[in-house]
Order: structure tokens, then sequence, then C-alpha cells
């Protein structure tokens, strides 16, 4: 194959939904493919095929909350939460339980099936590790709604802390190629990342961990990070696409175009064919108007609300987005990496759309 050729999409969804996989060579071609030419819908197309066959029609959203912001030790060039870039940013420490337990609620309240506390910094320190159970019992009391967090760097013994006290899934995203990560952060490695992984399933939590594209990374950096993860096999892949933030180091990086990251997504999908790809950061302010294409090139998921730094659209027109595009909101267990689990949840629901006149309606809140 010629580094120009364009594989065969239709052949490689078709192996896939057979049981398959995507070879990392013709994951590069795609990669590479132009996304202003008439095979980037061929590719959208083939993406979709193999989520109607692992995932339904169905689609979940997770919220999360600025527990702890700000005043972060780390230099992230992306984010604006580091100490090391003047963000004009407002830190505040830890929240308390109540406001934790609220921040859950209202998320359940206004379509969220997940939500997760997100902390500022390389990782919990002593002092402020109560606090975070506290927060986590806060959270617990709040039924219908998965519970994760996100704390930097974990150690054995807080992975089991937190397994024990009810989370049930840890994000730490990759963030980018472990050959580019040195280019983004300098305060720890990629390898570091990997290891709070493998920590955190040892304890026998489940994974989230995705990354960011649009940070000045090559393609071969796209192809590298796509098949980490596939590698480390997490339940939830976020992919998030960089929203330049005035005083960050990559404030004027090029913006990804909205086809690009369409077939970003697609690809994604093509290589990680049974994990729930959620569509992050960066979704409004890159996709505009393209936005509900995300559920058709592969996306079965999406934060929805607030994000960290940045504000997200009113949940009111994601839910509407989800229902006019007739798609089913179920709990968030979309991606499952138990095939008992999944092929059964899957072929039900497979099934059960396919019964002539089903809908389930997604309710406004």
């Amino acid at each position: 194959m010629s580094e120009l050729a364009i594989p065969d999409v239709l052949a490689i969804a078709r192996r896939i939904i057979a049981g398959g996989e995507i070879t990392r060579a013709e994951a590069d071609a795609l990669f590479r493919m132009p996304y202003d030419g008439d095979d980037i819908y061929d590719l959208f197309y083939a993406a979709h095929k193999v989520r109607r066959h692992f995932h339904g029609n169905r689609v979940t959203f997770c919220s999360i909350v600025a527990s702890k912001f700000g005043n972060c030790s780390e230099d992230c060039k992306f984010c604006a939460q580091s100490a090391h870039f003047d963000t004009h940013i407002t830190p505040h420490p830890m929240m308390d339980a109540d406001t934790v337990q609220q921040a859950c609620q209202d998320s359940r309240d206004r379509g969220a099936s997940a939500f997760g506390i997100v902390n500022s910094g390389r990782g919990p320190n002593k002092k402020e590790w109560p606090k975070i159970l506290d927060a986590i019992r806060g959270m617990k009391k709040v039924d219908g709604i998965c519970h994760c967090a996100t704390l930097g760097e974990l150690t054995p013994e807080q992975a089991r802390d937190l397994k024990a006290a009810g989370i049930r899934r840890v994000n730490h995203n990759l963030e980018t190629s472990k050959e580019y990560y040195g280019h983004i952060v300098t305060t720890h490695t990629w390898h570091d990342r990997v290891r709070t992984l493998k920590i955190a399933r040892e304890a026998g939590l489940e994974l989230c961990s995705g990354g960011i594209f649009g940070m000045g990374e090559s393609i071969d950096d796209w192809t590298s990070l796509a098949f980490s993860l596939k590698e480390l096999n997490p339940h939830v892949v976020p992919i998030n696409f960089l929203n330049p933030i005035p005083g960050t180091p990559l404030e004027n990086v090029r913006r990804l175009r909205p086809m690009e990251i369409l077939k970003i997504i697609a690809v994604m999908r093509l290589v990680l064919p049974r994990a729930d790809l959620k569509i992050a950061g960066g979704r409004e302010k890159n996709l505009r108007d393209l936005q509900s294409w995300i559920f058709y090139v592969g996306g079965t998921s999406a934060i929805i609300g607030n994000y960290l730094a940045t504000f997200g659209r009113k949940n009111e027109e994601d839910l509407q987005m989800v229902e006019d595009l007739e798609l089913v909101w179920h709990s968030d267990r979309v991606g499952d990496m138990d095939p008992n689990v999944f092929t059964t949840e899957i072929q039900e629901v497979v099934e059960m759309n396919d019964l002539p006149g089903h809908t389930r309606a997604l309710p406004l809140v």
C-alpha cells in the first residue's frame, strides 16, 4: 500500500464487525485522508456501521465538577489551571461534601448518567485526602448515577480507598502520544500516567482515558495515541479537541477544522470499536454547527454542561439534539470490556430498535 493509498474503509468495517481489527498502517492512512474530498464520507459511513453494530442507538452523557480548581503544580501547556501560566483564573480549594453532593444531584436530574469530581494538581496529598473521601461520600448519597473521579496520580492505597468508598471509574488521560508528550508536559512523564492507570485497574476500578487532539502534534502522534489506548483497553475514551486558552503556551496553535475533527472521531471508532467514545472538551467551540455529527461518525457519549475552565452549552440543547437524532438515551453502560455483558446488552438493544415504530423518548429536564 503506497503512502497516499486510501484503504477500503467498508471492507475494514466488515472485518471489524466480524471480529477482526484495523491494522496500524490502515489507521495511519485513514488519519492522513484528505478531509475535504468524497472519500471522507465513506469513512464516516464505515464508522457509523461499526458504532451501530456494537452499540446500537445508545448514547449517554456525563458531567464533571471542578472540585478543586487552579494553582496546579504541573506545566501542561494546554491547561488554564497551571500555576506556570498567567491565565487570569480564580482558583478555589477542595469543595465541601454538601456542595459536591448537590452538584452530583443536579447533574443526574439534568440528564447525566455519570458524574465525576476533578481535582487540579499532580495528585492528592495527605491533607486533602480526607476531604476527597468526604466528597465521595456526598456523591454516593445520589442514586442512579455512576460515580467517577479525576484526581491525578494515585498510589495503590489511594486507588483501593476510592474503590472502597464507591468510586466506579477513574479518569486519567494519556493526553497525547508518548513520543510527543515531552513537548506538552515536563513536570511528569507519559509513563507516570500509564502507571496510575495500571494501579487503578489493579484496584478494580474502571478506566476512563483518552487524549487531546490539535496541540501541534503530527498524524504519527494520532496513530501512536490511538494504539496506546487500544493496548490499555479503557472502558471510556474521552476525545478532546484543543480550545486554545489565552495565556497558555498553546494559545496560538492552529485550530482543527470541523471535518478534520470528525475524521479523527471516525478513525478512533474503527480502532476502538467496543469502547465508549466520549466527545468531550472543545466540542462546541470547534465543531460549531456540526456537533450532531459526532454520533454519526462513531461517538457514543459526550460531556454535558460546563467543562473545567470553559463553558459548554445548555444541557437542554444537547438533550434536544439527541432526541432529534432519534437516538436512545441509556445508562452509562455503553461501552463494556466484558464480552458476555457486552454481547447480551447490545443484542437486546439492536433487536429492540429493529422493531417497527419502536422509540424511546429522551426526557427533557
